[in-house]
């Protein structure tokens, strides 16, 4: 069954890597999520700067990470809905 979420504000956000930029960059499918575009920026900052990728990358991976944890938000999110909804269905 699927809901539509995006009256509540929860709609998936636009995916700005394409598959193409994903296929280029060797995006694992792992990552290949809503926050694929900040991953390859990530690992472009990591391998520009090898030794001191710490330092150099925090904020690519600062950035990174965020987004992550605004995507896991978003689906915690839904699936409270979810609940909410089947629980007032029965």
């Amino acid at each position: 069954m699927t809901m539509d979420v995006s009256n509540i504000g929860l709609a998936p956000p636009k995916m700005q890597a394409t598959k193409e930029q994903m296929d280029a960059a060797k995006v694992p499918y792992l990552f290949r999520d809503f926050c694929a575009h900040l991953y390859i920026e990530m690992e472009q900052c990591r391998k520009t700067h090898p030794f001191m990728a710490g330092p150099k990358c925090h904020a690519q991976k600062h950035a990174y990470e965020e987004c992550q944890y605004r995507e896991y938000i978003r689906r915690m999110r839904i699936a409270e809905y979810k609940r909410k909804q089947e629980a007032g269905d029965e």
